[in-house]
């Protein structure tokens, strides 16, 4: 039976052999045995079906309890969970550095992060734009970790998955909305400002912040943040197997004092 639900699955599994690239809403179609203009019943367009399957990626992805220890484990515990849940599906993490509005999944976790943050003491502005910055690290690592994406599959015929139609059950990339906000990011603080605050409090008390202030004071935090983060590591001394570097020890010690798997 037709539905949202099988639209992803037949999507991530595209994702999964083609690479997110060679998607489209007709090979989406053809792989449900349904035409693409069935799809739009669920979709407004690729774009939103892109933001869609990617949030179903994560959609598994368990929050630690606080059995694991104290805010620092936890929150890299979560953060090794979501790139091995992104990384598991081909190149399916690119569509997060483009312009992809966050679901339900996506939102419980980045709530995690962020309660997380604050419980380790960061203050609003550090921690509105260490989500940023976070998310950054998540899907680049995610895309690292996956490799590079297949190589697309030549289509049976020139017609066969292109995008050119400009009929009904046309495979459009983007529908131009008249209604929508004019930039992604109002689009981005619409949806952050509207969350009900009894299941994401700290994306509400954060939301002006998310998606404010100078972005080239954000750039010039981001790069100190990674910078002082490597000059705070101790120095690497090479074993006596060769010039491989033992584990560093941090400065700040987490409080699990346990190694973290990262969990698929």
């Amino acid at each position: 039976m037709l539905g949202l639900d099988a639209v992803l699955a037949a999507t991530i599994a595209l994702v999964d052999e083609l690479g997110c690239e060679a998607v489209s809403l007709r090979r989406v179609a053809q792989a449900l045995e349904t035409g693409p203009a069935s799809l739009y019943v669920y979709v407004r367009d690729r774009q939103e079906l892109m933001a869609l399957v990617l949030d179903h990626a994560v959609a598994d992805v368990v929050v630690p309890d606080e059995g694991v220890g104290g805010w620092r484990p936890r929150l890299e515990l979560l953060v090794g969970r979501i790139v091995a849940a992104l990384a598991a599906h081909n190149d399916i993490a690119s569509v997060g550095l483009r312009d992809a509005l966050p679901g339900p999944h996506g939102l419980r976790l980045t709530e995690e992060m962020a309660r997380l943050l604050r419980t380790g003491g960061l203050d609003d502005d550090a921690c509105s734009w260490a989500i940023d910055l976070l998310g950054q690290y998540i899907y680049s690592t995610a895309l690292e970790n996956a490799g590079a994406p297949q190589p697309r599959r030549a289509p049976t015929s020139p017609s066969s998955d292109t995008d050119t139609d400009t009929g009904a059950g046309a495979d459009t990339d983007t529908i131009t909305d008249p209604t929508a906000p004019e930039t992604f990011t109002a689009r981005l603080d619409a949806t952050f400002r509207t969350l009900p605050a009894d299941r994401y409090p700290t994306l509400r008390a954060l939301a002006p912040r998310l998606t404010g202030g100078n972005q080239d004071a954000r750039a010039a935090w981001k790069l100190r943040v990674i910078i002082d983060g490597l000059l705070a590591q101790p120095p690497h001394r090479p074993t006596s197997h060769g010039n491989t570097p033992t584990a560093p020890t941090p400065e700040r010690p987490s409080t699990a004092g346990a190694n973290l798997s990262v969990e698929s």
